[in-house]
């Protein structure tokens, strides 16, 4: 996919529309599963009661700080355009042994329900 993405602008319509599609998904309850780096998700996962969606990147995909910049601009307008918010977000520093290694951001999308709904 970085070989077809090349400017700031082609990776805030890529995070748009992950944003769009985490936010507008059945977000339904998560089985903790989590490994041995990945105690922030755990704690995101105990924070969210295991309901959200996840949104994720490698930083290596990203040519600059820019395109990165860009990339979370857009995840953030998409996740808002269909009523969801960020409910958390880290990034986790994997071992560089694996397939998907390196620095990897996570966002997990929750949506409340409406304050009307709830009277």
């Amino acid at each position: 996919m970085s070989d077809v993405i090349k400017t700031a602008g082609d990776w805030y319509e890529q995070g748009l529309a992950e944003g769009t599609q985490a936010g507008g998904s059945e977000i339904e309850v998560r089985i903790p599963d989590f490994g041995p780096l990945e105690d922030a998700l755990a704690m995101g996962h105990a924070v969210l009661n295991g309901r959200y969606a996840t949104v994720r990147r490698r930083q290596a995909d990203f040519r600059s700080f820019e395109d990165l910049q860009a990339w979370l601009g857009g995840v953030v307008g998409g996740i808002e355009s269909v009523g969801a918010r960020v409910g958390f977000q880290t990034t986790i520093e994997y071992p560089n042994t694996k397939s998907d290694g390196g620095a990897v951001t996570f966002i997990l999308v929750v949506r409340d329900a409406c304050p009307e709904a709830q009277h």
